[in-house]
């Protein structure tokens, strides 16, 4: 009896049973790098001359309408915002149920520091400066090319809550749609059913992007690969590649949710092993985890491939000169 227990221990050393997993260790400290690199792109840019809005460059004028429609992204943006923080957090928190949409929140919201990256190197991504802003911090962030322009408007009401709507929101209604075709279709992967949702992801991505960008002026894509992209070389040129990197952004999010959904103790792949933590340390690892997980996808999946494609990009959008940096 003694040799088949021993043979069945070393079974589980070997395919990895029996030893606690703790992935949520590593993915918190990669939260905690994160959060470093956070605090010292702010405080630089707090604490510098360049903490005040971008200059609205002349002679182009916004037109009255546009001015209009983007105040109302931002206030949309914003309540947006407050609607998600109500029932991803504080609802939850009231019920002492502070879980994962909490944590794939707050990580959305610090992984809008990274927002700063998609000038690193050159002007990529133009922002219309008569959004509220209080100027970028993109000079403080790592790899920042020192001839890269650092006077944009980096919106704050509208460009914050995207990185939790388009994140954490999209990831929150995919489960909600991967749930709902399980029980129409028992016998779908879950490959297929997140190809579907990404299909989705993207068509969604481009009717609202496009629709933002034509009756807001919010922003533009400045520099593109032409082949790859729509109405090329117009303000409204519109690459392709931007849907491809959200779609899968939301499905990354989609799927450390539907993990969750799927684990018999309820924790996503990013959480695993916190129960074999110290029970003060298990909510803020499992905060972290999620703050390190929403940083991995964005640089990952969307900022540096908007990065590698843009810099080589031949299409030029012909922008207004209250889009250009000052």
């Amino acid at each position: 009896m003694t040799g088949v227990l021993r043979s069945a221990e070393s079974a589980d050393v070997a395919t990895g049973q029996g030893r606690p997993r703790r992935a949520v260790v590593v993915w918190a400290v990669v939260g905690v790098l994160w959060l470093v690199v956070c605090g010292r792109a702010l405080a630089g840019w707090v604490t510098s001359p360049e903490f005040s809005p971008a200059p609205v460059l002349g002679p182009d004028t916004l037109p009255g309408h546009s001015l209009v429609a983007l105040r109302v992204l931002e206030v949309l943006s914003v309540t947006v915002l407050a609607i998600c923080a109500w029932f991803l957090v504080v609802k939850p928190w009231r019920r002492g149920r502070l879980g994962l949409d909490a944590f794939l929140m707050l990580g959305g919201v610090f992984g809008f520091v990274a927002d700063a990256s998609l000038n690193l190197y050159t002007y990529l991504f133009a922002w219309n400066a008569h959004s509220v802003n209080l100027g970028v911090w993109g000079r403080w962030m790592p790899f920042h090319h020192p001839g890269a322009a650092t006077r944009y408007a980096e919106a704050l009401l509208w460009g914050l809550p995207m990185y939790v709507y388009f994140c954490a929101g999209l990831g929150y209604v995919g489960v909600r749609a991967a749930v709902a075709l399980r029980r129409r279709f028992p016998h779908v992967s879950t490959a297929s059913l997140l190809a579907l949702l990404g299909v989705g992801d993207f068509v969604f991505d481009l009717v609202v992007e496009n629709v933002i960008i034509r009756t807001t002026d919010a922003y533009a894509f400045a520099r593109t690969q032409g082949g790859l992209t729509l109405w090329a070389g117009s303000q409204y040129q519109f690459p392709l590649y931007e849907s491809v990197a959200v779609a899968f952004v939301s499905l990354a999010f989609t799927a450390v949710r539907l993990s969750a959904v799927d684990a018999p103790d309820g924790l996503s792949f990013i959480e695993r092993g916190a129960e074999h933590l110290p029970r003060v340390l298990r909510l803020p690892a499992r905060a972290l985890a999620g703050v390190g997980f929403c940083a991995v996808v964005l640089v990952m999946l969307y900022h540096l491939p908007f990065n590698w494609l843009g810099i080589t990009g031949d299409s030029m959008a012909h922008l207004p000169s209250y889009m250009l940096p000052g």
